[in-house]
Formats: structure tokens, C-alpha cells, sequence
């Protein structure tokens, strides 16, 4: 997912509390991909994730 760059600061994982409105996504990103990545080229941020496949990614439920 590429976004226009607005925001001044760079995304990071964070984890909101239960009442908390926003904040989430890049945690629950990141409980699920094997790693995740955020690239800035100054006109844009771009997060990526690589999930893994197969028996060793599975989801152990």
C-alpha cells in the first residue's frame, strides 16, 4: 500500500489500547507477515509484508 506522504512522521507499529479509535493496523500487520517493511522515497511511504506459505507459515490454529 503506497499514501501520498502527508503525515510528517513515518508509520511504526504500534500497540493501541481497547479503546483506542485508530492505530492498529501496522500491529495486526505485523502479527501476521514474517517481516514487514516501510519505504519513504519523499513522495510517498510504501508498506509492504511478506506472509510466508505452506507449512511453515500456517497459522497455527
Amino acid at each position: 500500500m503506497t499514501d501520498g506522504g502527508v503525515s510528517e512522521t513515518t508509520p511504526k507499529v504500534t500497540y493501541a489500547d481497547e479503546y483506542a479509535l485508530r492505530g492498529r493496523g501496522l500491529g495486526m500487520v505485523s502479527m501476521l507477515a514474517h517481516s514487514v517493511a516501510i519505504h519513504d522515497n519523499g513522495h510517498g511511504r510504501t508498506v509492504t509484508a511478506e506472509l510466508l506459505a505452506g507449512p511453515y507459515g500456517a497459522h497455527p490454529w
